[in-house]
C-alpha cells in the first residue's frame, strides 16, 4: 500500500484535538431552550404583524364600503366619481403590496 506524499506528510490529529474541536463547537451550539426561545419571539413578532395586517385590512375594507356609498349617493355629481375611482385604485395597489387583493372582496 502506498500514500502519497501529501497523505504522508500531513499531521495526524490526536484524540485531544478532535476534543478541542468538538468542545469548541459544543460551546457555541445552540440549545434546545436557545431555539424553544427564538421560536417563542417569532411567534409573538408573527401575531403582531398578523395584528397589524388585520387592522389594515378592516380600514381597507371600512374606506372601500364608505366610497363606494359615496358614488351612490353622488354618482350625478361632476369629478367627484373620478376621485372615488382614483382612491378605489389605490386602495387595490395597496391591497396588492400587503397581499390582501386575493382575500377581500371588492
Amino acid at each position: 500500500m502506498t500514500l502519497c506524499y501529501n497523505c504522508y506528510m500531513a499531521k495526524k490529529t490526536t484524540l485531544k484535538e478532535i476534543g478541542e474541536m468538538l468542545a469548541h463547537v459544543v460551546a457555541r451550539m445552540a440549545t434546545k431552550d436557545d431555539v424553544a426561545a427564538l421560536r417563542k419571539e417569532l411567534k409573538g413578532d408573527i401575531a403582531g404583524v398578523s395584528e397589524q395586517v388585520t387592522s389594515i385590512e378592516h380600514e381597507l375594507k371600512a374606506i372601500r364600503r364608505d366610497l363606494a356609498d359615496l358614488t351612490e349617493r353622488f354618482e350625478n355629481v361632476s369629478g367627484f366619481h373620478k376621485e372615488i375611482d382614483h382612491a378605489l385604485e389605490r386602495i387595490a395597489a395597496i391591497e396588492k403590496h400587503l397581499g390582501l387583493d386575493k382575500k377581500i372582496a371588492a
